[in-house]
């Protein structure tokens, strides 16, 4: 015989684990939460890959902030995150000078490009930032 207790416990935990596959891009609890643990890498730029032997990421912590690496430099920033909308900045860096013009220029079009986001969605391994939900103008991995 099934006793109530355990019968309300498997009910219970089964209706706990249906939540957790809500099949949404984002976290069902937290949307924002998506964004924070891993370290992204950017693999392009307004439709552009990154340059060969440079390296953007960017991290997104719980406190509602944003820090990486640009090419070159290292920035901090104010990341806001829910449901598919982002509030990014204002941002602070290093100020070294890096080789070729190449890199710095490739700098500052990623710190302009982030500035202009005002959506996210992650999808897997995937973080696509860009100024509306249908343009991505910034995409990361993070593998």
């Amino acid at each position: 015989m099934l006793d109530w207790r355990r019968g309300t416990g498997v009910v219970v935990a089964v209706m706990g684990l249906a939540g957790c596959f809500s099949g949404n891009a984002t976290s069902p609890t937290d949307p924002a939460a998506s964004l924070v643990g891993p370290t992204w890498r950017a693999t392009s730029i307004k439709g552009q890959p990154v340059l060969s032997g440079t390296t953007i990421t960017a991290e997104f912590s719980s406190e509602e902030r944003v820090a990486g690496t640009s090419g070159c430099n290292r920035y901090f920033g104010s990341a806001k995150a829910d449901a598919g909308r982002i509030s990014l900045g204002p941002f602070g860096a290093t100020r070294m000078a890096c080789s070729p013009d190449a890199v710095m220029t490739q700098e500052a079009d990623y710190f302009a490009t982030l500035e202009a986001v005002k959506s996210y969605t992650v999808k897997g391994d995937e973080l696509r930032l860009g100024p509306t939900a249908s343009e991505a103008t910034l995409v990361f991995t993070s593998r």
